[in-house]
C-alpha cells in the first residue's frame, strides 16, 4: 500500500525507541527513522490529534508519530522553501536536503537545464522533453542509484518477510496444537469442576436440610414432652394443666398452639400489653375457657374476650402451682372461678343492656318534651 501511494522519505514512530517493524519498514524504502525524544505521552497523542478524525487508537498513534516528525523538521523544511527557487523542484530539493545534501550541493543535483526558443527567450523544459532533449546525468544517476538500492532494499525485505512467514506458520503450528492440548485437558477440567460443583451443592443442600430436619426435630420432641407432661397432669382429676404463651400477639399464640395445643384450654400470658383484636379472636377460635394474666391487658383485647364470655383473671386472683415446668390449678377451684366470671360478665353485659334500654328511654322523653314545647 505504501509503494502504490508513493515513496515514503520519512517513518516516523511514537515510541523510543522505535519498534523492529518500523525499523524493516524504514530499511525498506531506505526512509529517513523519526523517533520522539522520549515515546509520547498519551495526553500529548490526544492533544495533537483532537482537531483531525481517526477510527481508532492505532490511526491516533501514527497521526500523532507524524504530527510530532513535521513539528520536528518544520523549521528546516521552511529555510530551504524561502532559499530555494523557482526553476527546481522543491519537493526534491527538500529530499535531498533531509538525506543529508547541502543546500548547494542539492541545487547542483536538482538543476533543470534551459534551451533557447525561437525569439531568443529562455523557457523551463517539460519533464518530457527532458528524455528528448538531453537530461541531466547526475540527476538521472542519482535516481537510478537510489532506485537500485530501493530494489535490494526491498528484495531483501521480501525475503525477511518469507522467513519471518515460514517461522510465524511453524510457531502457529506449535500453538495450534498447544491450543488442542489445552482445550482437552480444559475441557476434563471443567467436566471435572462441574462435577464438583454439582455435588458441593447438593452436599450444602443436604446440610440446610439435616439442620432444618434436626430444628423440626428438637421442636417435636419438646412438643411431646410437653403434651406428655401435660397428658399426664389432665389425667389427675384434681388439677388442671395451665398453658403459658410467652406474649399477647398471634406469632406467640400460634406458636404455642403448635406446640401444645390450646383449644379449650387455661391460658397464661407472661406479657399481656399489645394484645390486638386478632390475637383475642384467635383465642376466641380456639374457645379458650379463661385467660390469666400478670399485667394489664388493652382495652380492645378486653373487650372481644369480654363479648365471648371468656374471663380474664389475674395470677393473684387464682391459686396456681408450678409442677417442673408445668403450671396447674385446682380444678374445682378453677371451675367456681369460671362461673364466677362468667356470671359477672352476664352481670355486666346485663347492666349494660338496662344503661343503654334507660338512655333509650331518656333520649324518648327527650326528644317527646321537645315536640310538647313546638306545639305551644
Amino acid at each position: 500500500m505504501l509503494i502504490e501511494s508513493g515513496h515514503p522519505l520519512i517513518i516516523a514512530t511514537d515510541k523510543n525507541p522505535a519498534p523492529a517493524t518500523v525499523e524493516r519498514i524504514k530499511r525498506a524504502f531506505n526512509a529517513i527513522l523519526h523517533t520522539p525524544a522520549s515515546s509520547l505521552s498519551l495526553e500529548q497523542k490526544r492533544r495533537d490529534t483532537k482537531l483531525f478524525d481517526y477510527s481508532n487508537e492505532h490511526e491516533r498513534d501514527a497521526l500523532a508519530a507524524a504530527i510530532d516528525a513535521a513539528r520536528s523538521l518544520r523549521n528546516k523544511l521552511e529555510s530551504v522553501e524561502k532559499r530555494a527557487s523557482a526553476d527546481v523542484e522543491l519537493d526534491e530539493l527538500q529530499m535531498l536536503v533531509l538525506r543529508g545534501h547541502t543546500f548547494d550541493s542539492a541545487i547542483n543535483l536538482l538543476k533543470k537545464p534551459l534551451v533557447p526558443t525561437e525569439n531568443h527567450v529562455q523557457r523551463q523544459i517539460s519533464a518530457p522533453e527532458k528524455d528528448l532533449l538531453g537530461p541531466d546525468i547526475l540527476y538521472f544517476k542519482a535516481i537510478i542509484k537510489r532506485q537500485d538500492e530501493q530494489i535490494n532494499r526491498l528484495s531483501s525485505y521480501v525475503a525477511d518477510l518469507n522467513e519471518s512467514l515460514q517461522l510465524d506458520q511453524e510457531k502457529v503450528l506449535k500453538l495450534q496444537n498447544k491450543i488442542n492440548t489445552i482445550r482437552s485437558q480444559d475441557a476434563k477440567n471443567l467436566r471435572r469442576d462441574r462435577e464438583v460443583t454439582f455435588r458441593q451443592k447438593e452436599i450444602g443442600r443436604l446440610s440446610a436440610e439435616l439442620v432444618r430436619t434436626k430444628r423440626v426435630n428438637e421442636g417435636l420432641q419438646k412438643r411431646i414432652s410437653k403434651l406428655k407432661q401435660i397428658g399426664a397432669t389432665e389425667r389427675n382429676k384434681a388439677v388442671k394443666a395451665v398453658k403459658v404463651v410467652k406474649s399477647f400477639n398471634r406469632e406467640a399464640i400460634q406458636a404455642a398452639d403448635d406446640q401444645f395445643g390450646l383449644s379449650e384450654s387455661i391460658i397464661l400470658f407472661e406479657d399481656a400489653s399489645g394484645g390486638g383484636i386478632a390475637a383475642a379472636e384467635f383465642l376466641v377460635n380456639k374457645r379458650i375457657r379463661a385467660v390469666v394474666v400478670k399485667n394489664e391487658m388493652s382495652h380492645v383485647a378486653r373487650k372481644t374476650l369480654f363479648e365471648a364470655d371468656i374471663p380474664i383473671f389475674s395470677m393473684r386472683e387464682l391459686a396456681l402451682d408450678l409442677s417442673g415446668t408445668l403450671m396447674t390449678i385446682d380444678k374445682n377451684a378453677l371451675e367456681l372461678m369460671i362461673e364466677k366470671g362468667q356470671t359477672e360478665i352476664a352481670n355486666a353485659k346485663q347492666q349494660e343492656q338496662l344503661r343503654r334500654l334507660e338512655s333509650l328511654v331518656e333520649a324518648y322523653k327527650h326528644e317527646r318534651t321537645i315536640g310538647i314545647y313546638k306545639k305551644d
